[in-house]
């Protein structure tokens, strides 16, 4: 095959793929287990030793990027996230509401025909664990470690002024990136702070955030540890991961 013929064929396979190829997140399969989630310290925020049994699910490998937001932005004529001025590209999408998480996940499920959904608290857990064994708080160890994840002092580059581009650090046991630091990571449940609105039902106008960022300290970001957040409030350090059903 000569040298036009072989640019020719290449042409055509990149034209081939399918338009949202660039845009869906690498998913990885989590397998399905019965694990302890959550810790019997008192100061990780409410988040009690626990068993849950969870079915298999696949998790973003990186944190939504702000090349996968802007698409969706651009798409439905919605104003662009705030940047801070750092950077787009490659960075975690920041800026972001929980609304806005749940409205990128739903138009990325229509836009491919498969469903996403942010990761519940147990599934985001059990994610971030990757097996780790009993008395760590980091998929590395019991102990924050230099450069290991990007947060107010853990020896990074970045720590405590900007996000790090995702998959900038080592992944877990799974195969996942940033599940400590870098942006916090909305969550499908509610904070225990939300209470019942005058008709009765529960208006969870509180959400929970995981993983921390780089603008906690260390302690901030062990997967045990929950935050939460007003749902509708976006914050300059926050921004998400996604699902994918089977």
């Amino acid at each position: 095959m000569n040298k036009a013929m072989h640019g020719f064929v290449l042409t055509i396979a990149v034209l081939a793929l399918p338009a949202h190829a660039q845009l869906e997140p690498e998913m990885l399969l989590v397998p399905a287990a019965c694990v302890e989630l959550g810790s019997l310290l008192l100061d990780q925020q409410n988040n009690p030793l626990r068993e849950e049994c969870l079915e298999p699910f696949y998790i973003g490998k990186y944190e939504v990027t702000f090349a996968q937001f802007d698409e969706f932005t651009r798409a439905t004529g919605l104003a662009p996230r705030n940047d801070l001025g750092i950077g787009r590209d490659t960075l975690p999408v920041m800026d972001v509401s929980w609304d806005d998480a749940v409205a990128f996940a739903e138009w990325l499920s229509q836009k491919t025909g498969e469903t996403y959904r942010l990761p519940t608290d147990a599934e985001w857990e059990y994610a971030a664990r990757a097996g780790a064994e009993f008395g760590f708080k980091y998929h590395w160890g019991p102990e924050a470690l230099e450069n290991h994840a990007n947060c107010r002092d853990c020896g990074s580059q970045w720590d405590g002024n900007m996000a790090a581009p995702v998959g900038s650090f080592a992944a877990n046991n799974f195969g996942l990136h940033d599940m400590h630091g870098n942006v916090w990571e909305w969550t499908a449940d509610c904070g225990i702070a939300s209470s019942p609105n005058e008709a009765g039902d529960s208006e969870c106008r509180v959400g929970t955030v995981r993983g921390g960022s780089w603008d906690v300290p260390a302690a901030q970001i062990a997967f045990t540890f929950r935050a939460q957040q007003q749902r509708r409030r976006p914050t300059r350090d926050t921004g998400f991961r996604l699902v994918r059903e089977q």
